[in-house]
């Protein structure tokens, strides 16, 4: 059908002119969508090349774009980006460490906010778009919960991504070859770690769909708790040693979890919506199950041994797997959808798959941004790399733990990182003391990791520096025992 747009202009003298024009579409079934006869026009993209800075940060007017609330919350992670960058070029002192450390924070960051922007606030459908049934939209179909078939699309655009890279340097002097697994055990470690690697990315972007990056955050930063507890499990089974229990350690971690927990049962008490609420549930509860696959991630690599995978290798060896095992979740497994999807949908159920076609026939520009976040996740994934086999162990845990509690406060602090108005009193004021707690607590513990990991690096120097003390003595002892027998 014809796009009519109809004019902005003030209709009677005195009237103010509308920001934005109605949309007067009317827009197919499911079933017509998916079949080919959609009779929605793509008013989203047709809002983009109208101009109109509600829809999308991706604009093809820069300054709109840049003043447009979609962009907003990217600002931080790209100055972190750029800041890290010029840091990294100077060699003096350790500004090209703290550079690393900044441009981590920015590479994270970014790719939480694009990855909660794509799952749950960017525009499918606006407002005021009717349907066939006659039912006009009153609020914007957003984002794509379609967690479990995007970490697919990533592995394969990975994939390609690396198949393009290794057949461009691969008749020059830089070439690049994976490394070569030479035994089965190697080759099942690493069919296991990409399939439960690509297990907890798939349930962390499902429940990005679902609830905001601050209660995500908060609850994945209790990671150091069920690590512990998975451990201690397959300790019980022998097939890990016990870790030593330490009673100030195992508090904190407890105290950080109790605070998560009381954060977003806040958060979910402070939401005016029952529906809303039902969805954050959802979204909690496959946040927790992504927490516990990472920690069984972790867990396994101590059972199954270090393949000593670089970021290369990990893409060329696990994207294939990790896509098939994601497959059949992503066609078939039904779930609720968020938001307006039941209203546009007609279905309060539907699977990965389902939402993927009806996406490609709604807005193709949403699926340009799908795509693009595994380009996104492919460059990350060499960032975290490069730095992480660069620093420290400990500054690399700092790193992290700050940029979680950075990211954490920011998006309370500041508006145009929220992606929904935060509750009233006194659920406001239980949300800021539960952040505070949990940071405190969790901080004190990586504190003593890292305490302990350097008193443990302290004393296997000064050991090996007693045995080649005594070496030497031995040696000294020796010669001096060879010129006696000779003088004699």
């Amino acid at each position: 059908r014809p796009l009519k747009v109809p004019s902005t202009a003030p209709s009677r003298p005195g009237e103010r002119a509308s920001s934005q024009p109605e949309h007067g579409l009317r827009a197919g079934s499911m079933a017509a969508a998916i079949g080919g006869n959609a009779s929605m026009v793509d008013t989203a993209q047709m809002a983009h090349f109208q101009g109109n800075p509600d829809h999308s940060f991706m604009m093809w007017n820069p300054l709109e774009g840049a003043m447009s609330a979609g962009f907003r919350p990217f600002v931080i992670p790209l100055t972190g980006l750029l800041i890290g960058t010029g840091m990294m070029q100077v060699k003096t002192g350790n500004v090209a460490t703290v550079g690393k450390l900044v441009l981590y924070f920015g590479a994270q960051s970014f790719m939480n906010i694009y990855m909660g922007w794509v799952m749950r606030t960017s525009v499918t459908v606006p407002a005021g778009t009717q349907l066939e049934s006659g039912v006009i939209l009153d609020k914007d179909l957003t984002g794509c919960p379609a967690g479990f078939a995007l970490t697919a699309m990533q592995q394969v655009i990975s994939f390609i991504v690396f198949l393009i890279f290794f057949s461009s340097v691969y008749f020059t002097p830089y070439r690049y070859m994976p490394k070569k697994l030479n035994s089965t055990f190697e080759i099942f470690c690493v069919v296991i770690f990409g399939c439960v690697f690509a297990l907890n990315i798939a349930l962390n972007n499902f429940s990005l769909g679902y609830i905001s990056i601050a209660v995500n955050l908060i609850i994945r930063s209790c990671l150091p708790l069920s690590t512990f507890v998975s451990s201690q499990c397959l300790a019980l089974c022998k097939l890990y040693p016990f870790k030593p229990c330490r009673p100030v350690e195992i508090t904190l971690m407890a105290v950080g979890v109790i605070c998560a927990g009381v954060f977003t049962m806040a958060r979910i008490a402070g939401e005016e919506k029952k529906d809303a609420s039902s969805n954050m549930l959802l979204g909690v509860f496959m946040c927790i199950a992504s927490l516990l696959s990472g920690s069984l991630n972790l867990a396994l690599a101590g059972v199954l041994g270090e393949t000593k995978l670089n970021v290369y290798d990990t893409v060329a060896y696990m994207a294939i797997p990790a896509t098939l095992f994601l497959m059949p979740i992503a066609l078939f497994v039904q779930k609720p959808v968020p938001g307006e999807w039941p209203k546009v949908f007609g279905r309060e159920t539907m699977s990965d798959w389902e939402i993927l076609q009806g996406v490609w026939a709604l807005n193709k520009q949403t699926m340009l941004w799908l795509g693009l976040s595994g380009l996104f996740s492919f460059l990350y994934n060499i960032i975290q790399f490069s730095i992480v086999h660069t620093l420290s162990p400990s500054a690399t845990a700092f790193g992290g733990n700050f940029n979680k509690a950075a990211l954490i406060f920011l998006t309370l602090l500041l508006p145009f990182m929220q992606v929904h108005k935060l509750p009233g009193p006194p659920y406001i004021y239980i949300i800021w003391g539960a952040v505070i707690v949990n940071i405190i607590a969790f901080s004190a513990y990586s504190y003593l990791q890292v305490s302990d990991k350097q008193e443990e690096e302290a004393s296997s120097v000064k050991l090996l520096h007693e045995e080649e003390s005594s070496t030497a003595l031995d040696d000294s002892d020796t010669d001096n025992g060879a010129d006696d027998d000779s003088e004699e």
